[in-house]
Parts: C-alpha cells; sequence; structure tokens
C-alpha cells in the first residue's frame, strides 16, 4: 500500500479539514492522504466513488469508509454533470432548499419523492441493513481482489443497533475489513473520549455531533491499531 484514501459524508470531511487522513497516513508509511469525503453523502454515493476511485488509482490504496445514516438516498438531478461525481445529489428525510437543480427538476419534487420513499419504507429497516451489508461485502471483495485494501466503519448512532444479531446479518461478523459488524459506532465513542465537538452542533445529541476539526488523535489511534492488527496496509498475498 503506497497511498490512503478516505470518504465519507460531513463526519469524515470534518476529519479531512483538520488532516485527520494525512496524520493516519503518516503514522501507517503510506505517504500523503487524500479525501473523498462530501458533506452530506448517503452511503450509495460513498460506495459508488470509493469503486470509482479504485478503478481510476495507479497506487495500491488503503481506503477508510465512515458510513453514514441509512435512510440516506441519492438522486441524479444535479444542474451540472461533474467529471467525477456526476449529476448525483444526496438527500435526507428532507429536501435542502439551498440545493440547485437540473431544469426538469424542483425542489417540491425532491421533497414528494422523499415523502414517498420514507412512507414506502416505513417497515423496511431490515432490508434496507441487509441491502448495505450486501454492498458492503461486495466492495469488499473486490478492492481487495485487486490488491487495493479497506476498513469500513460506522459514525453515528442508528435505530438499527438492536438487529444487527440477527442470523440475517451474521455475514457483517465473518469480515474484518468492518469494524465490530457496524456495532461500533464512532461519534459516540469519540464523546466517551472526551473530544471537542463542532461548536455549531450543541442542539444536536452527542451521538451525532461532529468532531472539531483537528480532534481526530483517538480515532486515529484506534484505527492504527484495528489496521495493524489485521494487517490492512500491507501487500495483498497470493
Amino acid at each position: 500500500m503506497t497511498r490512503l484514501v478516505v470518504n465519507g459524508c460531513s463526519y469524515m470531511d470534518s476529519y479531512a479539514r483538520g488532516h485527520g487522513h494525512e496524520d493516519l497516513a503518516q503514522q501507517l508509511g503510506l505517504g500523503l492522504g487524500q479525501s473523498l469525503a462530501l458533506p452530506g453523502s448517503c452511503n450509495n454515493r460513498i460506495i459508488r466513488t470509493t469503486l470509482k476511485d479504485s478503478y481510476q488509482a495507479q497506487e495500491k490504496t488503503l481506503y477508510i469508509l465512515g458510513l453514514t445514516f441509512l435512510r440516506r438516498t441519492e438522486l441524479a438531478v444535479a444542474p451540472t454533470n461533474d467529471p467525477f461525481e456526476g449529476r448525483w445529489i444526496s438527500f435526507q428525510e428532507r429536501a435542502n432548499p439551498h440545493h440547485r437543480y437540473a431544469d426538469h427538476w424542483t425542489l417540491n419534487n425532491t421533497q414528494d419523492f422523499l415523502d414517498i420513499k420514507l412512507r414506502a419504507e416505513l417497515f423496511g429497516l431490515e432490508d434496507l441493513l441487509e441491502n448495505l451489508m450486501y454492498q458492503l461485502l461486495s466492495l469488499a471483495g473486490d478492492l481487495v481482489r485487486r490488491g487495493h485494501q479497506i476498513l469500513i466503519f460506522r459514525n453515528p448512532w442508528e435505530d438499527y443497533y438492536n438487529i444487527l444479531d440477527s442470523e440475517k446479518f451474521k455475514n457483517l461478523q465473518n469480515c474484518v475489513n468492518i469494524v465490530d459488524a457496524l456495532q461500533w459506532e464512532a461519534i459516540p465513542w469519540q464523546v466517551a473520549q472526551g473530544i471537542e465537538f463542532h461548536a455549531n452542533d450543541a442542539h444536536l445529541p452527542q451521538g451525532l455531533r461532529h468532531p472539531a476539526p483537528g480532534q481526530h488523535g483517538p480515532l486515529n489511534t484506534f484505527l492504527v491499531e484495528y489496521i495493524n492488527q489485521h494487517a490492512l496496509h500491507l501487500p495483498i498475498l497470493s
């Protein structure tokens, strides 16, 4: 491995703005770290752009993914076609009034779509999580097969924590690339370490607040120990 790339939503973007990825790359002897993290990202976007980067990469890369909220989604309705991102825009439960859209799409269209999606998924939590599980397993398997490596963990608190012990999700427990079968929550864990959080997040529950840029020390210590334990920064042996 000669390259490190992090990806995720605003949690990982804040981490990268504080140079956490560069510090992690230095500790692992991987050269300069890079970031694909984008605020507001859904997990689909995180997975897709990680794969896209890996197929374009000239160097064997260790990818560090901080997963976001399960129910986030995306639509290809941006007004311009970004060379790397395409036309995708990620959404939470409510439409962002600051987003700009292609001519055929409106803010109301977005909210109508999100309302229908939430209603359709009212009893679909296990199905959404199962879909994410197979996406992650496929992602990890493909990257490792091509000589890359990956470490995946969950950032915020999520309401699916109480179903992860189900037999349906046992495959998560057999993948060292996924920290603690998604049971481990990086944000609540960092709360327990006593780090400082972004001042604008005081209104949020502690398990959802963004670590302030530069507060990556405890997380990087955890990541380095995990990566070394499972040799995720070493070349894949045939």
